[in-house]
This record gives structure tokens, sequence and C-alpha cells, in this order.
């Protein structure tokens, strides 16, 4: 399985995102996601619109921090952008939102667009059964997105192993913390997409081409 690298850019104003987009397709990712950590959200659709126009071929999506992932979703579909990705675990098993289940099912039914959520993800509810959850998710259309404890810090990779044995070996499963140059032979071949900042920026708004480029390298 081949994974797909998706760096994550931290919104500061138009030119930083067109600039670091610019960095993730001339390094040769395959898409790019926009988040605005302070939560206002208020420039992401138009200036994932300018990305995904300037470069068609990249994937390109994003993560409405603080909004109902349906509401997310939606406004993502109507700009005609590839990717949608929410913190939300809408499949925890303890704590299931089965209505949210159902209504982003229906958003994504006959569409191409990858929707991202949360499962055993950094600061959302404990997950006591990642392997059932992230089940649960691809069996309603989602991709499984996990993480390690914190920003920036790696997942125990064998616990990303045992949630790929879990859900077999062709499922789609992310995983969006913690990855690096160094480490991603470590998690590649459990993993459908790494969704990454931290391990390939030079600042919390920039990436860094070198760390791009190695990355992709990584990935063979």
């Amino acid at each position: 399985m081949r994974t797909n690298i998706i760096p994550v850019i931290h919104y500061e104003d138009d030119d930083q995102a067109i600039r670091n987009a610019a960095r993730v397709q001339d390094a040769g990712c395959d898409g790019v996601l926009l988040i605005q950590m302070d939560g206002s959200n208020t420039r992401l659709v138009s200036v994932a619109q300018e990305i995904k126009a300037e470069w068609p071929d990249l994937l390109v999506g994003v993560n409405h921090l603080g909004l109902d992932p349906s509401r997310s979703l939606a406004v993502n579909l109507a700009a005609d952008l590839d990717m949608t990705w929410t913190d939300v675990q809408p499949t925890h098993t303890e704590f299931p939102d089965e209505n949210l289940k159902k209504r982003l099912s229906r958003q994504l039914r006959g569409k191409s667009h990858h929707l991202f959520t949360g499962v055993a993800f950094k600061h959302q509810r404990h997950e006591p059964d990642p392997v059932t959850s992230a089940r649960d998710a691809i069996n309603h259309g989602f991709i499984p997105t996990t993480s390690g404890p914190a920003t920036g810090v790696a997942a125990d990779p064998s616990q990303i192993a045992r949630l790929r044995k879990g859900i077999g070996p062709d499922a789609p499963l992310a995983i969006a913390s913690g990855i690096t140059p160094d480490n991603f032979a470590m998690f590649a071949p459990h993993l459908s997409h790494v969704l990454v900042a931290t391990g390939v920026s030079s600042s919390f708004h920039e990436f860094d081409e070198e760390l791009l480029a190695s990355l992709v390298s990584a990935n063979g």
C-alpha cells in the first residue's frame, strides 16, 4: 500500500498559504490541508480553492476547527474541494453519534471526497477500542484518523500495527501527528495517509523544503 503524504498548512495569511502549497507541490506530495488554529476559519475555503485552481492534480481540503463536521463537509463539498478533516470522533465506541454518522455518510454518497474522522485522537475522549471505532468509520465511508498523544508527538508504532491488523490490509488508515522523515518508514507500512505539519516544518507556519523532500523520498 502506497502512503499518501498530505502536509497541513497552519494558515496565517493568503500569501503564506499559497507559498507553502507551492512547496508541497514542488516536493511531490499528494495533497494539502489547511487549518486555522484560532478556529476563525474565515479564509480557508477561498484560499483552498485558489490552491486547487493553481494545482488541479493536488488533493486539497480544509479542517474547520470548532465547526460541526456535517457543516464542514457541506462547505467543502460545495467548494469542490477533495478532502475534509475533523478531529471529532463520531464512531467512538462508548459515545457514538449515530445521527452524525448517518448525516456524514449520506453527504458522501456518490462522492469521491475524502473524509478524515478522529479515532483514538489526541485531546478527544479516550477511545478504549480503536479497532472497532476504525471499522465503524470505514463502514460509513470515512477514513479513520488517529494520532499520538499530542501535537508533534509520535504514536506508539505497536498501536498503529494493531490497528492495521484489526481493520485488514487494504482499508484506509491515517495518522495526524508525529511523523518525520526519520520515523516515516516505521509507520508507513500500516498507513494509507499521513497528515503532517511539525515534522516537515521550520516554524509553526512555514514548511521546510528539504524536510518535505526527504519525507517524499522516504515514501519510495
